[in-house]
């Protein structure tokens, strides 16, 4: 495959296209707002280069050459291209134009980002957004693999190659029935933990920032890590509870998304446990303009956002 020589430019290009458009290099140096002896000079340079005259020139008119013929449209394509190119660039920076991915744990797209974006979207129309509810195992491993441009949940474990930006915290308390006839909330508003003693638990899977948290405090009952149900999900996990099988322990962001009729909801005193929403990059890469200006709308939306009791802004 045969390559333009490196002394042939845009310059050159452009020269030609307008003298074989214009027939005329007057024309075509009014055009392009230049002298016409550096026209001249621009398209004698680009034939030295090529070998082969593009142009005939008579007193009256400059035509093309068999080989001027067949270049032009070629040259069009070529600058068509370009143009197509840098004109992308030039909205993918500005906005007007993108696609940006998130994973985030589901409390997190429907209490954040879910109303974040209608404000996102109305201001950044151009850009296309993919969101994808996940646990945080799987979330930190879209990010690290660039699958998606960030992630919002709660840490799951170490990674160095991982930024968390925190965003919000909020505290653990007890999902259950508002019928249950042992648990109460004192006059503080909290349950204790020892109202918890010989109740099943219902958990979630084990890849969820919520179990990790639970898992790691050793000053919590032994239940809290070894939940006798396990759900897939916080929404199948509050089911379980309404339907009578026991009560769950989530973050009090989680306990609003999945709050269903006949259900009660109330922070847990000391040890308290908190989990804290973080933003989840790649360390090394800045996000795009697009990402970034999403990660923006979200924090906005968090500093100004009716926050259930439990919850505090890290922003």
């Amino acid at each position: 495959m045969h390559r333009l020589p490196k002394h042939v430019t845009l310059k050159h290009l452009n020269a030609f296209v307008a003298v074989a458009q214009e027939s005329s290099f007057t024309h075509a140096a009014k055009r392009l707002f230049q002298t016409q002896s550096s026209i001249t000079t621009l398209v004698r340079q680009l034939e030295t280069a090529l070998g082969a005259a593009l142009f005939e020139r008579t007193s009256r008119r400059v035509l093309l050459t068999p080989l001027g013929r067949d270049f032009l449209p070629r040259v069009l394509r070529l600058l068509a291209d370009f143009d197509g190119a840098i004109d992308d660039a030039v909205r993918y920076g500005s906005l007007q134009r993108g696609r940006v991915g998130v994973a985030a744990a589901p409390s997190a797209i429907t209490e954040l980002i879910s109303p974040a974006a209608a404000d996102y979207a109305a201001r950044y129309p151009g850009i296309r957004l993919y969101l994808r509810d996940d646990n945080s195992g799987s979330i930190q491993r879209l990010v690290a693999a660039g699958q998606v441009d960030f992630g919002l949940t709660s840490r799951w474990a170490d990674a160095p190659g991982l930024a968390f930006d925190p965003l919000l915290e909020d505290r653990f308390g007890v999902l259950y029935r508002s019928d249950d006839p042992q648990l109460r909330a004192g006059r503080d508003g909290y349950l204790s933990w020892r109202a918890l003693a010989g109740r099943k638990l219902v958990g979630v899977v084990d890849e969820t920032g919520i179990m990790a948290l639970l898992r790691s405090r050793a000053d919590l009952p032994i239940e809290a890590a070894a939940p006798f149900y396990e759900a897939s999900s916080t929404t199948s996990q509050a089911a379980l509870v309404q339907a009578g099988l026991g009560l769950a322990l989530l973050p009090a962001l989680a306990a609003h998304r999945v709050m269903l009729p006949g259900l009660s909801y109330a922070l847990l005193a000391r040890p308290t446990v908190v989990r804290t929403l973080c933003i989840v990059r790649e360390r090394e890469r800045a996000p795009s303009p697009a990402a970034a200006a999403l990660i923006e709308a979200i924090a906005a939306y968090a500093r100004q956002a009716r926050l259930p009791a439990g919850c505090r802004r890290c922003v």
